[in-house]
């Protein structure tokens, strides 16, 4: 078997393993159900919906070529993970059977639960470990020689803490700080964007570096108005189904107090399930804490470079209703964020990593 063959038979494997922790009737899959509530902090609604609908286990065989593609090859791959998003351990492990036969990963401490079931189920697969002649070994400490791979998930400022004084030759791939925007055009049917947006902010709790924190509307101050109304009235819907996990007091302050800076440009809708933040005349974009929180300005195409250009080097995705004046604005200003449709940011093809950013290391 050729050495692109057996990247992708390792890539399958561990997929594989992922419709396990996937399926509910399944060990490993009753017991991410068990164990994640309390690591994540997600309601137990909120982790069915990310096991259930946000693990990449069915991947087409075009999405696995240009995974393949997008990887290098290594005699080792070394992962760090972050803790931000549950499911995320499965694509990341992914990527790294498909640079290598060879994987040591140190989770987050915060969750390493999809982990060590991934770690657990690839051990006791004889077609992985046997048939493939590949490991996947947990590790407290991770120490890449000359010619190995490091793939770093986090901060950037945990990326530049993790590879300062690294040797030479080693190769990293750093998925960076990353923020999730949404663009509303003029034209759009503001009651179907705004169901479809809720259900990209929902998963994870909007933790996620594709989590929509921003919507910026089109149209003027009065359509982006009925934007917020209905947002706030789908968020409200979609509580019903998958209720915000609890908050701790510092993430409660931290809505307050960006409650009260909207309370004074403009409008801050507050619920036990989530917020709306709505600035009429941004002149500058405010960063909602990461709880279901959601700021939404009125921006005229114009007026967007200027607007967006603090944020840019962070936009990992960008989720359209249109392909309007705005949206080509924000476009060209963030080329590299994967582009969705409202209600699919959260459901990137398994394609590569889902930040699509030049490396942040």
């Amino acid at each position: 078997m050729s050495a692109e063959a057996e990247a992708e038979a390792r890539v399958l494997r561990v997929i594989a393993a992922g419709r396990r922790i996937q399926d509910p009737n399944d060990p490993l899959g009753a017991e991410a159900r068990a164990r994640l509530p309390e690591v994540t902090g997600l309601d137990p609604r909120g982790v069915e919906l990310a096991l259930s609908a946000h693990l990449e286990t069915h991947p087409t065989d075009a999405e696995i070529d240009a995974l393949l593609a997008r990887t290098g090859r290594a005699p080792r791959c070394h992962v760090i993970l972050a803790a931000n998003v549950c499911t995320a351990p499965l694509r990341a492990l992914a990527l790294a059977a498909a640079t290598s036969p060879v994987i040591v990963v140190r989770p987050s401490r915060r969750d390493p639960v999809v982990t060590d079931l991934l770690v657990r189920a690839l051990s006791a697969d004889e077609a992985f470990v046997q048939t493939h002649r590949a490991s996947l070994t947990r590790a407290a400490s991770i120490a890449p020689a000359p010619g190995d791979e490091l793939h770093v998930y986090g901060s950037d400022a945990s990326i530049e803490a993790v590879t300062r004084g690294l040797p030479a030759g080693v190769f990293v791939r750093g998925h960076g700080t990353g923020i999730g925007l949404a663009v509303i055009g003029r034209d759009a049917a503001l009651e179907d964007a705004a169901e479809a947006l809720a259900w990209d902010v929902v998963p994870f709790d909007q933790r996620g570096c594709l989590s929509p924190r921003f919507v910026l509307v089109e149209g003027g101050e009065h359509h982006a108005e009925r934007f917020v109304q209905a947002l706030d009235a789908a968020l409200s819907r979609a509580a019903e189904r998958v209720p915000r996990g609890s908050l701790d007091p510092a993430l409660a302050a931290e809505i307050a107090l960006y409650g009260a800076s909207m309370d004074a440009v403009g409008l801050f809708l507050s619920r036990p399930s989530h917020a709306v933040g709505f600035d009429p005349s941004p002149r500058a974009l405010v960063l909602p804490p990461a709880a279901r929180v959601v700021h939404v300005v009125a921006l005229a195409p114009t007026d967007a470079p200027n607007l967006l250009a603090p944020w840019a080097p962070y936009v990992t995705s960008v989720g359209l209703c249109d392909d309007g004046a705005l949206a080509r604005a924000i476009l060209e200003r963030a080329p590299f964020a994967r582009r969705s449709p409202l209600g699919g940011m959260q459901r990137p093809p398994l394609d590569g990593p889902v930040d699509l950013r030049p490396s942040r290391a």
